[in-house]
């Protein structure tokens, strides 16, 4: 039975930017906090409808509502947990795991963007208002340019925490920062959040990011199209611009990942000697 209109429903789940919470007949309802913009939730709704429409494993959402004065989004209840949990639980299939992810991620990079917005669009808009000098900027942004635009659907956030495991396989969710572009630059980032997302950085942690990175790397690879080097030429720029949102895990790392990137594209550096 639903929950009754104005009762509070039961919490299921809560993030950064949102809470879950059981709306009883196989819905649940997802209420952001005030700091998530309108046109996000609005990107949400629209990208995860258009993934589902595409044959991408997603919860499509149902629709918009109001609780209590925050504004939310309706979704079909996923039965299971997230895949970092999952593995967590069966760490010897890990690999598996990371294959079946890659493959996803794959498929997605096949179907078309459509009305989203454009990714090189925010990568420079990321990098502009990012803590880097204003000359490493205009380089930066002068080297996005010459890339190629690309129309590929891009989830933006594609990591352990945002694929479910339910019993009827795995479920790709939250897409506020889903955009149209080259799949190489979705790629990249997936390879970022895996070795330098928040979570635990003990050396132990730090050695198994690094190995899960490469697997999913080296499979994704193999299911698609592309090159190392295309993915090459996206590590600068799509790593210049993650410093906009948050500070990295494994500042020290990720500050050379990136430095790394800057000189091997002739852009520069964030960090001079």
């Amino acid at each position: 039975m639903s929950a009754p209109f104005g009762e509070q429903p039961r919490l299921m789940a809560r993030g950064e930017s949102a809470q879950l919470f059981d709306l009883g007949n196989g819905q649940v309802l997802k209420l952001f906090r005030d700091s998530v913009s309108d046109e996000m939730i609005a990107r949400e709704v629209d990208a995860s409808c258009h993934a589902y429409a595409c044959g991408v494993p997603a919860a499509a959402a149902v629709g918009r509502r109001a609780w209590d004065g925050r504004r939310g989004i309706v979704y079909p209840r996923l039965d299971g947990g997230t895949l970092m949990a999952w593995i967590r639980r069966n760490p010897m299939r890990a690999g598996w795991a990371l294959d079946r992810m890659a493959a996803i991620q794959a498929a997605m990079h096949r179907e078309s963007g459509g009305a989203l917005r454009p990714l090189k669009q925010v990568l420079a808009t990321d990098i502009a208002y990012g803590p880097a000098s204003i000359a490493l900027q205009r380089t930066a942004i002068a080297y996005l340019e010459t890339l190629p635009d690309g129309d590929a659907l891009t989830h933006g956030d594609f990591h352990l925490g945002n694929v479910m495991m339910t019993p009827q396989g795995m479920k790709v969710i939250d897409w506020s920062k889903a955009a149209a572009g080259h799949p190489a630059a979705d790629a990249v980032r997936s390879e970022m959040l895996m070795r330098f997302g928040i979570g635990p950085s003990d050396w132990v942690t730090n050695l198994w990011r690094d190995w899960a990175a490469g697997r999913l790397r080296k499979s994704y690879l193999a299911a698609g199209t592309l090159t190392p080097r295309d993915m090459d030429l996206w590590r600068p720029v799509v790593a210049l611009a993650w410093l906009r949102a948050r500070n990295a895990g494994r500042t020290p790392a990720f500050h050379r990942y990136l430095d790394d990137a800057l000189r091997s594209s002739g852009i520069g550096r964030l960090h001079q000697e």
